[in-house]
């Protein structure tokens, strides 16, 4: 794979009028374009709307190159090979005049070793500019960078007092990997933050840079991040799942890459409700040590042009910075209900559709993708076939034996001994009664028990799981319309153990 700075260089030497660097990391840009200019032996020149147009590692600015129509008539009188960087010309690029002065300015440079780099945040050209310009979106700093970058941020403060590192190689690595995702400035700022507070670094700075990612995805309204706190252990039966899952656990490591392992795409866990396909997720994440983002498909759809598609491919690059990391999107068929229906929305679900369509079968990065839906029947044929996910799993109502397990599991995590109550009997009693419903029948009956000053016993339960309809009741038809079509389409979730 081709690294940021061989990519970029290779776009300068390529004698284009025009890049657009997408970017927010300024000195970073700068930087890589100053290493760029330095091997291809040319000179590079910085404009801002505050400082004018200077030689780059200066700070005067050229007599003439103070306003932007200076700088551009500076530009075109350097008869030699440069790189121009104009920090802030994205306010001005649909003027047309400034429009007209790109246009002309390229015809000066065609055929040259000169160009125009303009960055910014996301860079939006007119139609005029477009068929000039190459895009290039600054990538996120790699593993070894941000290796780098700790190690330089501990030397800085080692010169006025000591740091202690109290984190072994697997904890610094651990550190390291939970800043993936940020960029070069705010992985800086965080590692400054977390050495300043106490000179020490810690497990503990560990969760307070996750807390400062789940900030900054809350910030940017698209994508959530989700705290774990259940494993596998904590899902009630699923064993079938539980196997494939347990057989991927380490396919995003270093000696899985060397085995030629690819790295799994994701599942889609299709099911009744309330039977644990959210937890499910949850508890990948958990087990694979990886971060859990939450993609909630409401967020996606903006009332203004452009702003939906700006929303998806944010969240998906997101994810992509993050990872290796899970991502999950809850009830997809709710995103994409209607995307093969007429277009009474302008063509915008069949648009967001498609580019979902193309990063599951294009991505390289590892994103494993958990995708729950309750609705099959909503769902595009497109999205089903294989290559979009490794898996589709069908998420049934638990069996007895898996009722049973899930009446241990709740149990326990309210500090009550399974033992001591008869989980036969509630699992028999409990028939059609999915995990969610379960769960609310041991709260009911800590609700019933703590009213009258009694425990909690086998038959407080039982009387609450008799005044209690669950879905599979009160909506078998679309429940038996949904086993209907998983049967011989997907593979079953659970290991089937019973009734």
């Amino acid at each position: 794979m081709i690294d940021a700075q061989t990519e970029l260089e290779l776009l300068i030497r390529s004698r284009l009028p025009l890049i657009a660097v997408h970017g927010v990391d300024e000195e970073r840009i700068e930087e890589l374009l100053a290493r760029a200019a330095r091997k291809l032996d040319m000179p590079l020149y910085v404009w801002t709307l505050t400082r004018g147009l200077r030689r780059s590692g200066s700070m005067n600015a050229l007599n003439r190159g103070k306003s932007l129509e200076q700088a551009f008539d500076a530009a075109v009188r350097m008869q030699r090979e440069a790189l121009f960087l104009f920090r802030d010309l994205q306010q001005w690029v649909n003027d047309a005049e400034t429009q007209r002065r790109i246009l002309d300015l390229a015809r000066h440079f065609d055929g040259d070793r000169r160009t125009i780099v303009i960055s910014g945040p996301d860079i939006e050209l007119p139609p005029a500019l477009r068929p000039l310009c190459a895009s290039w979106r600054l990538p996120h700093p790699t593993q070894d960078e941000l290796h780098t970058l700790a190690r330089r941020v501990i030397h800085d403060f080692s010169v006025a007092a000591p740091v202690q590192v109290a984190l072994d190689e697997a904890g610094f690595d651990r550190l390291i990997e939970t800043l993936k995702g940020l960029t070069w400035a705010e992985a800086e700022r965080a590692l400054k933050r977390c050495v300043a507070d106490d000179l020490i670094l810690s497990g503990e700075d560990i969760e307070g840079v996750l807390e400062m990612k789940r900030r900054m995805l809350q910030e940017g309204g698209v994508l959530e991040y989700v705290p774990v706190d259940v494993s596998l252990e904590d899902v009630g039966g699923l064993g079938n799942l539980k196997q494939w899952l347990l057989r991927r656990r380490h396919a995003y490591g270093r000696e899985a890459k060397e085995f030629g392992l690819p790295p799994p795409k994701g599942l889609m866990l299709l099911g009744v409700q309330g039977c644990g396909k959210s937890l499910v997720a949850k508890a990948i994440a958990h087990d694979w040590r990886l971060p859990l983002l939450r993609l909630e498909a409401g967020r996606i759809y903006d009332k203004f042009i452009g702003e939906s598609d700006k929303n998806l491919e944010r969240a998906l690059r997101t994810a992509e910075h993050m990872a290796p990391c899970v991502l999950m999107v809850d009830e997809i068929e709710k995103a994409f209900a209607y995307a093969g229906s007429a277009d009474s929305d302008g063509g915008l679900s069949r648009r967001i559709f498609g580019r979902l369509l193309g990063w599951l079968q294009d991505r390289t990065s590892p994103v494993f993708l958990v995708a729950t839906c309750n609705d099959v029947s909503q769902l595009p044929p497109e999205l089903m076939r294989k290559g979009r996910f490794d898996e589709i799993f069908f998420v049934d109502l638990p069996t007895s034996g898996e009722r049973r397990a899930i009446f241990d599991v709740h149990l326990a995590r309210r500090d009550r001994a399974p033992e001591d109550f008869d989980t036969a009997a509630l699992a028999a009693a409990s028939k059609d009664f999915s995990g969610a419903e379960i769960e609310q029948v041991i709260v009911a009956g800590l609700y019933a028990a703590f009213a009258v000053g009694k425990q909690l016993t086998t038959e407080v339960l039982l009387t609450e799981i008799a005044s209690t309809r669950p879905l599979a009741v009160t909506r078998r038809e679309s429940v038996d319309a949904l086993r209907a079509w998983a049967h011989g389409r997907a593979v079953p979730a659970g290991d089937g153990d019973g009734a």
